[in-house]
């Protein structure tokens, strides 16, 4: 199936994510030390940062997360940190998690997906092997902080393999192979899902631009 008029609108849409990717990627490059944003270094955009922790911890305490206070407290960290290391923006990593489990920790789709962001086993033990963390089967994609550190660095591979927003997130739900297989066919992967997350992305961003 071609759906070339559609991924041209995910492409459109998704101008906005790549923008911040890259004002991320200019911002915080001379920043990192081991994945560490070093206070200071950007006042303006430690502002921002601020700003955008306690925005990430006020979603996670709207939604039912499943975790405890103290537990969103430390996913909000882990997301802001996440977010950083690979240069994307927070906001675009919370309209994937809504995407994928609407924030709730304990889900698990028919398909054997487990968790915030939704990683199949298979996936989470090969990106676990590449980042040296523990594995000890599904129970690592419950631990909320894991599978936001493993979600978040296969999003960021996907990105930096396609150099697409469609693409990537259509990787990122259908499998990198299904895309692959796709466009040497000819074909352009079905637009709902990338237009869920832009849409969801984009609601984040309104709701940051009132606030």
């Amino acid at each position: 199936m071609h759906l070339g008029k559609s991924h041209k609108m995910i492409l459109r849409k998704g101008l906005a994510a790549l923008a911040f990717a890259l004002v991320f990627e200019a911002a915080f490059s001379p920043s990192l030390t081991s994945g560490k944003f070093v206070s200071g270094a950007f006042p303006a955009v430690d502002r921002s940062l601020n700003a955008s922790r306690h925005y990430v911890l006020d979603v996670l305490r709207e939604n039912r997360t499943g975790l405890g206070a103290l537990e969103e407290l430390k996913l909000a960290e882990v997301i802001m940190m996440e977010s950083v290391a690979h240069k994307l923006d927070p906001l675009f990593v919370l309209a994937l998690i809504k995407t994928e489990s609407t924030f709730y920790n304990w889900s698990r789709s028919w398909k054997g997906a487990v968790g915030l962001m939704q990683i199949m086993p298979s996936t989470g033990e090969d990106v676990a092997r590449q980042l040296k963390l523990q594995w000890k089967g599904e129970e690592t994609l419950l631990d909320p902080y894991t599978n936001i550190k493993l979600g978040v660095h296969y999003f960021s591979s996907l990105k930096r393999r396609y150099n697409d927003v469609g693409l990537s997130l259509a990787a990122y739900n259908a499998g990198p192979g299904n895309v692959d297989s796709w466009v040497r066919n000819g074909s352009e992967p079905a637009a709902w899902y990338a237009e869920r997350v832009l849409e969801n992305y984009k609601g984040f961003l309104e709701r940051a631009e009132y606030n």
